[in-house]
């Protein structure tokens, strides 16, 4: 996992250095259930829209290609800010849409496996900041690619 996460470091700050991705567009971590990669709304989708901005497609691209083989789980997350359009009749349909757009495009540009990815959409029910400022709600609406540990993955 560490190896996996210095190599993503490095092509990230490589696609933020060259303007493909804005600086804090993605963030990573560790946790147990793997490595985290949070695509955070503002580098990937524009504001209550599921479309993935054509600018952040490369980006995609080179994680689809760089992500080791093995278990993909794609989390779709949004803040606690109730949505309602014609689209989107909540958060839940929101955080589902953009979790499959982001599945598909990583199918579509890298050798993943389908059997190995799964998508789902928690829509503000998973926050990782609090929902009590535009900051913390900002850092909730954001997609995780989460390359899942061996025992992860069998639960």
């Amino acid at each position: 996992m560490e190896e996996t996460e210095a190599r993503l470091r490095k092509l990230i700050a490589e696609q933020v250095a060259a303007g493909g991705i804005p600086p804090g567009g993605i963030a990573m971590r560790i946790t147990p259930d793997g490595l985290v990669i949070s695509l955070h709304e503002a580098g990937f989708f524009p504001s209550g829209s599921a479309e993935v901005r054509p600018a952040s497609i490369p980006m995609i691209s080179i994680l689809a290609n760089t992500l080791p083989v093995g278990p993909l789980r794609v989390e779709g997350h949004t803040d606690n800010v109730p949505i309602h359009t014609v689209q989107f009749a909540s958060n839940w349909e929101l955080s589902t849409a953009r979790s499959t757009a982001i599945a598909r495009l990583l199918l579509e540009h890298g050798p993943i496996d389908p059997a190995n990815l799964a998508a789902a959409g928690y829509a503000e029910f998973h926050p990782v900041a609090s929902n009590d400022t535009e900051d913390g709600r900002t850092q909730n609406r954001r997609v995780d690619i989460i390359l899942l540990r061996k025992q992860a993955a069998s639960q």
